[in-house]
């Protein structure tokens, strides 16, 4: 029964990084078919340490997933204890809030990109119209990935509320009772008992928001393409600058790979802190 789903993985997963691996270890231009691939071992990844432009959007990337990572899980997690709280109306608010997620990133990411145009979009017309003037959201580049931080943000905030949400309803009543009991407040409650119960359920949300946040592209695509210059250039941006542009796929691929075993790394080392925190 699981052979289906094997072959697929294998065809949709396994086979693809594979080929991306061997195209790694090769000189391999797209505008040069004449040439072929070119094994050269390692020396895609050693250009990798003298491109500045890999280096920066590295960078681009880390401070993209540092930054939406956090606020998406300190607002997620606020919202996700008013609800566990909420007496009335529970079912309404948690429909609410999970709309944003449900949307085509797409269609968020073109509505948004509406909403910061200078001179039309309603947040400068409200930012005009209460004394701030108006913001430069995708132009200025120090502020243009702020603002598509926001917008990950607001999309996928809902994810992390769902997902801590079912972790808090699913909590052992006793220990509460008998913090209670002792005389323990509401932030002793929290710091102690609910934090460390829920330790497994914020470790799946972040290793899936560190990945999700690592992958990002068509957010970034549509709205400003990597600009103004390279100022919105992560990682995903130029992997396929590099592979869909300059059509070097070698490097292209030596790019994926690495951002790949990245990911991968920071999602191992987040879990193993984890369980070890709650196995003490």
């Amino acid at each position: 029964m699981l052979l289906p789903a094997i072959i697929v993985f294998a065809l949709l997963a396994i086979y693809p990084t594979l080929s991306a691996l061997w195209t790694s270890l090769n000189k391999y231009n797209l505008t040069k078919p004449w040439e072929g691939k070119t094994f050269v071992l390692f020396s895609n990844y050693l250009d990798m340490l003298s491109d500045l432009c890999f280096w920066q959007a590295l960078l681009r990337s880390l401070q993209f997933v540092l930054v939406s990572v956090t606020v998406s899980f300190a607002i997620g997690l606020g919202i996700a204890l008013l609800l566990h709280r909420a007496r009335f109306f529970k079912g309404f608010f948690r429909t609410i809030f999970l709309v944003p997620m449900v949307i085509a990133p797409a269609i968020t990411t073109l509505n948004f990109k509406f909403m910061y145009n200078y001179n039309l979009g309603i947040i400068n017309h409200i930012l005009n119209w209460i004394g701030v003037g108006r913001i430069d959201f995708l132009s200025n580049p120090s502020t243009v990935l702020w603002s598509i931080m926001g917008v990950d943000i607001w999309q996928w905030t809902p994810f992390v509320i769902l997902v801590l949400l079912a972790g808090l309803e699913s909590l052992p009543k006793e220990p509460y009772e008998a913090a209670l009991i002792d005389g323990a407040n509401s932030w002793q409650i929290f710091r102690f008992i609910t934090m460390p119960l829920l330790r497994k359920f914020v470790a799946l949300t972040l290793v899936i928001r560190i990945m999700d946040v690592f992958k990002i592209y068509e957010t970034i695509y549509l709205m400003t393409a990597g600009g103004p210059g390279t100022a919105s250039e992560t990682l995903n941006i130029y992997l396929a600058k590099v592979g869909f542009s300059w059509f070097d796929m070698g490097y292209a691929s030596a790019i994926g790979i690495f951002t790949l075993y990245f990911t991968l790394t920071c999602s191992w080392f987040l879990i193993k802190r984890t369980v070890t925190a709650a196995e003490r």
